[in-house]
């Protein structure tokens, strides 16, 4: 019989990974959009990475305290925005959190939650990255 053979991962260029972004507008209200990253989309200006593990606890309204992509590595959770818009996040969604003023939004813990937050340069352009235009 014959053994498998390793191979390796073949990007689908069909299929586009699914970024969520929070933001806040000059009335201080936070929204989230949904972008479309290209496979063109190169590698990120980072300046700092770190992963925190959460439980079930009190909610309350914060602001992102930089701007930050947040990946949830497990657990799922409910964010909500000043706009009243609520949304699921679960393992492995991509976040870009960019509301670091204004009335900002409510994290809620479905369950447990580790997840890695990674900061990014101040001059990052998020829908340029996606579009996999030259930062």
């Amino acid at each position: 019989m014959a053994q498998p053979t390793a191979t390796a991962p073949v990007q689908n260029a069909s299929v586009r990974p699914r970024l969520l972004h929070v933001y806040a507008t000059p009335d201080g209200e936070s929204h989230i959009e949904e972008i479309s990253v290209s496979p063109k989309a190169g590698d990120l200006p980072l300046t700092a990475l770190r992963a925190l593990s959460y439980s079930p606890t009190n909610v309350t309204w914060h602001n992102a305290p930089s701007r930050q992509f947040a990946i949830n590595l497990t657990g799922v959770l409910e964010v909500e925005l000043s706009d009243g818009t609520k949304r699921r996040i679960g393992p492995g969604d991509l976040v870009l959190l960019e509301d670091t003023t204004g009335k900002g939004h409510v994290t809620r813990l479905v369950s447990p939650v580790t997840c890695l937050f990674i900061r990014v340069a101040d001059n990052f352009d998020v829908k340029k990255w996606a579009a996999g235009e030259s930062q």
